[in-house]
């Protein structure tokens, strides 16, 4: 590999010698509670986005600004645009994080970023805080070492990411005219595997459905009633369990009618990954004798990134504090169905409520109702963009990027490629199989996420250099 130039290389001395300010500025900001779901508070969220601008300005950036919608979890805007002639870059990230989750199962508190064995524990320190710093960092290096950047950025920091960017169209429609630029460069998604970076070419999309079965106006003594009065959770958990056949397939009328079947050169990306179960299931804390599920007759990764896929998200019956010999009037479950390419996220959810409520059995009253979506996304990974994304990913971590697809959504990629004209979207992450993302104990590796700085810089000079009649090529 070349000797990185004189700007590439003042950024990246400028890394190495302030790691330590980069992970301060970290911790301050995770330390701010931005959840962003419902019955979380507000005010931390736009404390959240007045602590994101704030670091943007100490980085220098220009124009540094909180964006604006009523009724919507405020977004972070910042530019650099002092290189006329040369590409600009929009850099996404988000700055709301999930629910802290169960506070007895983590290590450390959730809101108090902890550093244990390389890593920096606490929730958002890397989905997505940690991703937003690596550009923050990168950005800085430049700024400070070098006096400018080989090209123009623009930084955009969703309020709203967590919970299924639903207001993104609003935004799309207000702030259009900010967001031109000729690559997306987004790091909310996963590395191979600790160590070995990689490009994300697809996500899958999701749709949410919420469905409640009641049987009783009150709940009765079980000892009285028990036998011939219906049981709704019970019916409940028949009705979730009939729809996975024992295949491991879906069993949902019409639901595959229009998955699209990944091309050959997408099954030749996916077969050349090596693949350890003993690993996968390690890194998923499965407990010895667990059996991996879903459709027997595709691979893992296949079964992530190219089928659809059913999680019981939240149940609600009857806590066991409180619990007595009763039969609960009624029960409800909240479901999240991945969708894949070919796929109408809503649509997909439809036939779902449809299946759950067809046969109620007993003559419960079933009731299912589609809460939420988001759309798939996919590109072709061929052309200067990510010739130029894999030389700078291979440039920071000293390995060759895995080109790979993403079992999660990220509703952001889609409407922005389609507004921008479907510029490059080049999707680089800073989490690995153990930073447990959304659960608790998430946590960042605090030399990958260097890595992903240096790659950022390395990506900033790449960029600048591919021809002005190839940049809108992927």
């Amino acid at each position: 590999m070349s000797k990185p130039n004189g700007a590439v290389a003042d950024a990246l001395r400028y890394l190495d010698a302030h790691m330590g300010d980069f992970t301060r500025e970290l911790s301050d900001l995770s330390r701010i509670p931005s959840v962003s779901a419902n019955g979380f508070p507000k005010e931390e969220v736009r404390r959240s986005a007045e602590a994101t601008a704030e670091v943007l300005r100490r980085a220098r950036v220009d124009n540094v600004r909180v964006l604006e919608i009523p009724g919507v979890h405020p977004y972070v805007y910042g530019e650099w645009l002092k290189r006329p002639g040369a590409p600009t870059i929009l850099l996404y990230g988000h700055h709301d994080v999930q629910p802290p989750g169960r506070p007895e199962k983590w290590l450390s508190p959730p809101f108090e970023p902890s550093p244990r064995g390389g890593r920096l524990y606490g929730r958002g320190t890397a989905d997505d805080k940690g991703g937003v710093m690596v550009h923050v960092a990168a950005v800085a290096a430049y700024l400070q070492a070098a006096g400018s950047l080989p090209c123009n950025v623009k930084f955009i920091i969703e309020g709203e990411e967590e919970i299924g960017s639903e207001n993104l169209g609003r935004f799309l429609t207000e702030y259009r005219d900010l967001m031109a630029a000729d690559y997306i460069v987004l790091s909310d998604t996963a590395n191979f595997d600790t160590g070995i970076p990689a490009l994300t070419y697809q996500l899958r999309g999701i749709c949410q459905v919420d469905i409640e079965v009641a049987c009783l106006k009150q709940p009765v003594h079980s000892g009285a009633w028990g036998g011939p009065v219906p049981d709704a959770v019970q019916i409940l958990c028949r009705l979730i369990a009939d729809l996975t056949k024992a295949d491991g397939s879906l069993d949902v009328p019409g639901l595959y009618k229009k998955v699209a079947k990944p091309s050959a050169k997408q099954l030749g990306r996916i077969r050349a990954l090596p693949f350890n179960e003993a690993k996968y299931k390690k890194e998923a804390g499965m407990l010895p004798g667990v059996r991996l599920g879903g459709e027997k007759r595709f691979s893992v990764y296949e079964r992530l990134w190219t089928r659809p896929a059913l999680t019981v998200i939240a149940l609600e019956a009857r806590p066991f504090l409180g619990s007595s010999n009763q039969i609960i009037e009624a029960a409800r479950a909240r479901l999240s169905l991945r969708t894949v390419p070919g796929m109408d996220a809503r649509e997909a959810g439809r036939l779902l409520a449809r299946k759950l409520t067809s046969r109620p059995p007993q003559g419960a009253r079933v009731t299912a109702r589609l809460t939420g979506a988001a759309p798939w996304w996919t590109t072709d990974p061929e052309g200067p963009a990510f010739e130029a994304a894999r030389r700078a990913l291979k440039a920071g971590f000293g390995r060759e990027a895995a080109m790979i697809g993403c079992g999660g959504s990220i509703g952001f990629v889609g409407p922005f490629a389609r507004v921008l004209g479907g510029v490059p979207c080049l999707l680089m992450g800073v989490e690995d199989p153990a930073t447990n993302a959304h659960s608790e104990n998430e946590s960042l590796h605090l030399g990958d996420w260097l890595k992903c700085m240096r790659a950022a810089v390395h990506l900033y000079d790449e960029l600048a250099r591919v021809p002005v009649g190839r940049r809108r090529r992927g």
